[in-house]
């Protein structure tokens, strides 16, 4: 089988997108596959790292020039694939360009809040003539067809999994003597979705007994600021922590010497970082609204609340931090889950299995 594959990115800022489209390449990997990729937004340093992490795959980065990733997509019709892979359902159009002409088949892939709202009609059109379409995850699927044209037959769920090279360190696993709850998310005034606010505001319910509590919150983006002054408001900046980006240490510690991971989201596409969380043997509390409940099962591997109601978020984050053998129990059935439903062997697996039955 011979695939090109346009993405928008495979090692640039972090991101889900980018993140699943490594993973997807990585599950390509395969001696019966030949593999170009055309990536619209890596810059050229990406080649050296692309080597090291997938040395069979012909990769071409654009560096956010347009006019090139067409013409570098147009150009790889020479390999003459049988399968065009589009990453983002702004590259629908081209790709059914690039398969009309290859006679290829044609499969593009759903992530989140991209395709909640209407698309245009060549963007539809585009999608609606692929062979395949693979959503993220069936709540992406449902809101995506509720405002576009998408056949259901051709949709399939590929959910997000733990990259095979994220391993718990030993010296990671050691606990903070402090009490503590974690987000990491990104805030971004274009995505307030993720919760933070509502955590915020039920710390001060939650100092009251725990006056040791702390709320460490990871990730950048344009709405700190705000969220910075909200704890200050509500009277509760000593104990809110934030620490921007960090490393990949660091990121292990937080997780390892958390009690509880809480992201309370809204519109949530997967949550990748439910598993991250799930895998470090973590009690998640996840909003009951969107896509989380794909991967979070209430009163099992964690708590499933009403996203938008402080009361219960406080009061899920009170349960557990009062019942430490609960959060226990959570946290091995959340890294079992994690082990058995979304390992990489599994992800490899479900799409090679969809891609055999074009």
């Amino acid at each position: 089988m011979r695939i090109l594959y346009l993405v928008p990115d495979l090692f640039g800022p972090p991101g889900g997108i980018a993140r699943y489209c490594r993973l997807v390449c990585r599950a390509l990997c395969d001696d019966k596959i030949s593999l170009s990729v055309v990536a619209v937004n890596d810059s050229g340093h990406s080649v050296i790292e692309a080597q090291e992490v997938f040395p069979q795959i012909c990769y071409a980065p654009c560096s956010g020039d347009r006019k090139l990733f067409i013409l570098r997509a147009l150009a790889a019709l020479m390999q003459r694939p049988t399968l065009v892979m589009v990453g983002h359902p702004n590259f629908a159009q081209l790709g059914h360009i690039i398969a009309s002409l290859a006679r290829a088949k044609l499969v593009v892939f759903l992530y989140g809040i991209d395709v909640w709202t209407p698309l245009s009609r060549s963007i539809q059109h585009a999608i609606q003539r692929a062979n395949r379409v693979i959503a993220i995850s069936q709540f992406t699927a449902t809101q995506a067809v509720k405002v576009n044209p998408f056949a259901l037959d051709r949709l399939h769920i590929l959910h997000n999994c733990l990259d095979p090279q994220f391993h718990i360190e030993n010296h990671c696993a050691r606990q903070d003597t402090i009490t503590s709850i974690l987000t990491v998310a990104r805030m971004s005034l274009s995505e307030r979705y993720k919760g933070h606010d509502c955590v915020i505001r039920a710390m001060p319910h939650l100092l009251v007994r725990f006056p040791e509590l702390v709320y460490d919150v990871v990730g950048e983006g344009d709405g700190r600021p705000a969220l910075e002054e909200l704890a200050k408001q509500q009277g509760v900046a000593h104990a809110v922590r934030f620490h921007g980006a960090v490393s990949e240490e660091e990121l292990a510690h937080r997780y390892s010497a958390t009690s509880i991971y809480v992201m309370p989201s809204r519109f949530e596409g997967f949550g990748f970082v439910f598993l991250e969380a799930m895998a470090y043997g973590k009690p998640v509390i996840a909003g009951n609204q969107d896509a989380s409940v794909e991967v979070v099962q209430h009163n099992q591997t964690g708590l499933l609340v009403d996203p938008t109601s402080v009361n219960e978020i406080a009061a899920a984050i009170e349960y557990l931090l009062a019942n430490p053998e609960v959060r226990q129990h959570m946290g091995r059935q959340g890294a079992e889950r994690v082990n058995k439903e979304f390992s990489f062997p599994r992800f490899r697996e479900l799409l090679h299995e969809s891609l055999r039955a074009l």
